[in-house]
C-alpha cells in the first residue's frame, strides 16, 4: 500500500507541473514537455550534446510551470523561437522509455506546432549539437529516434489526421 501512496501523491503533484522528476520504488520518472514543430510530413528534431538519439525540442517542467509554458520556454531555449501559445495544441500526455538513458521513463506533454516559413532555421549552439528535419513516414527503421516520437507522437498525429 505505501508504494500505492507514493505513486498516487507522486501524480498529483506531477500533473500540476511541480514536480520535475518523480521515483518510484526502483525508478526515475522525469516530468517533461516537448514541442513537435511541423513543417509538412517531417518534424524538427535536436541532438543534445553527448546524446546518441535525436529528441523534439523540450525539457522537464519546472516547479511552479504549466506543461504548456515549459513547452515554450524549452523551445525557446533550444532553438530560440518565441512561441505564442495560441499556435500551440495539445497532443497528448505520454509515457515512453527514456531515449538517452538518463531516467528510467518519462513522461512528456506534447504540443503540435505549424513551422512558419518566416522563422529562421536553428543554429547548433553550446548545449544543441544537431537540428534535424525528420521524415515522419520514413523514420521507422532509424535508430537515432527517441522512443517517444516513434511509439507516441507518430501514432497520435496520424489519428488526429495530422499525418
Amino acid at each position: 500500500m505505501k508504494t500505492c501512496t507514493c505513486l498516487i501523491r507522486a501524480t498529483f503533484w506531477q500533473l500540476r507541473g511541480v514536480v520535475p522528476e518523480y521515483r518510484y520504488p526502483d525508478q526515475v520518472i522525469f516530468n517533461l514537455s516537448a514541442v513537435c514543430l511541423m513543417r509538412g510530413r517531417t518534424c524538427l528534431n535536436v541532438r543534445k550534446r553527448g546524446a546518441d538519439h535525436v529528441i523534439l525540442p523540450g525539457g522537464k517542467i519546472e516547479p511552479g510551470e504549466t506543461p504548456l509554458e515549459a513547452a515554450i520556454r524549452e523551445a525557446r531555449e533550444e532553438t530560440c523561437l518565441v512561441l505564442d501559445p495560441a499556435d500551440l495544441t495539445h497532443l497528448g500526455t505520454f509515457d515512453a522509455p527514456a531515449a538517452n538513458g538518463d531516467a528510467d521513463g518519462i513522461r512528456c506533454a506534447v504540443y503540435v506546432c505549424d513551422w512558419q516559413d518566416s522563422w529562421p532555421e536553428p543554429v547548433p549552439d553550446s548545449e544543441i549539437v544537431e537540428y534535424e528535419w525528420t521524415d515522419l513516414d520514413h523514420c521507422h527503421d532509424d535508430a537515432r529516434q527517441a522512443p517517444l516520437l516513434l511509439g507516441r507522437v507518430i501514432p497520435a498525429l496520424q489519428q488526429r489526421g495530422l499525418l
